[in-house]
């Protein structure tokens, strides 16, 4: 593994802007190349056709968390695993 490499954005958003980035990255999904970026920073990503999608949720108190993860490895190295059904709900 020589050559890792790691983006990471942070910032307050409202709702909208939020779906607007998850709108891209399913369009990102559908073509199979994902560009994401914050200043001179520029990760491209071609993701596989099988993806391991991770939903977390947590809610504490008056405040709650929803962390959504999409990874995938070379074709070679994919092994489908079976699993339950994912809902998800507006």
């Amino acid at each position: 593994m020589g050559n890792d490499q790691k983006f990471v954005f942070e910032s307050m958003q409202d709702a909208e802007s939020i779906r607007k980035y998850l709108q891209a990255v399913m369009d990102g999904l559908g073509k199979g190349r994902l560009v994401v970026a914050a200043g001179r920073e520029e990760f491209v990503l071609q993701p596989t056709e099988l993806l391991t999608f991770t939903v977390k949720a947590r809610r504490r108190g008056g405040s709650g968390r929803l962390a959504l993860a999409i990874s995938w490895r070379c074709p070679e190295e994919d092994a489908p695993k079976a699993g339950e059904t994912l809902k998800i709900e507006a």
